[in-house]
């Protein structure tokens, strides 16, 4: 892995606040677990849906519920290319 988790979360960070997005610490921790899973750019792609999600619930700040919530509307390009090799009959 090129990034630790650390690392991942403070890549994180610094994108959030490059953004002006408000991330709780947990939320930001929990992007690292999900990006140490798939991959970065996917954590950092869940920035902005999540920013969606809390401003839909009357927030301005992230918390880890909505980037599970965004987790879970969404695949990372991996598993997408995993579910289309799978499914029977699609490409052929």
């Amino acid at each position: 892995m090129p990034y630790s988790m650390e690392e991942m979360v403070q890549i994180l960070s610094i994108r959030a606040a490059a953004e002006s997005i408000d991330v709780e610490d947990t939320a930001l921790e929990r992007m690292g677990v999900i990006g140490a899973r798939t991959s970065l750019r996917y954590a950092v792609q869940l920035l902005t849906p999540s920013k969606v999600i809390a401003v839909t619930c009357g927030r301005e700040i992230i918390n880890a519920e909505d980037v599970d919530e965004i987790d879970e509307l969404f695949s990372d390009a991996k598993t997408s290319a995993q579910r289309l090799a799978t499914a029977q009959g699609f490409l052929s």
